[in-house]
């Protein structure tokens, strides 16, 4: 079972073109939550997270997604100067154990994007959007 923490970005009564959703792959190990920080035009705008509700280790079989609503972000916002970044957390951890570079998404409503989260506490974290 999977808990992804959406606070203020995730609406029930969405549809596919009122949101766009970024699913996480995590190919890194030892990594237990992921929490992101979500921008528009390079100012912080919200923050979120993700677990497995087993509490398990993350891998890259794990669904991991976030939906970023139009009532969220709001009607006028640029999405194509949209970006996100992550924070890995151990088992256990009360802190995260890095910070992921800020990855820049081209966004449009209706749409999925990928990002791959690897590296590890010793050379630092990495994610990458993947293209389509």
């Amino acid at each position: 079972m999977l808990l992804t923490l959406c606070l203020a970005a995730c609406s029930a009564e969405t549809t596919s073109e009122d949101a766009f959703t970024v699913r996480v792959v995590c190919e890194s190990d030892g990594v237990w939550q992921i929490f992101y920080s979500c921008y528009l035009d390079g100012e912080y705008y919200g923050m979120g997270g993700m677990a497995d509700l087993d509490g398990v280790e993350l891998t890259e079989d794990t669904d991991l997604s976030v939906s970023f609503t139009r009532s969220f972000l709001g009607e006028d916002a640029d999405l194509s100067q949209f970006s996100i970044d992550f924070s890995p957390y151990g088992e256990n951890d009360t802190s995260e154990i890095g910070t992921t570079n800020q990855v820049a998404i081209n966004a449009e409503y209706g749409q999925s994007y990928t990002v791959v989260l690897s590296g590890d506490r010793e050379s630092g974290f990495q994610a990458e959007l993947q293209e389509p």
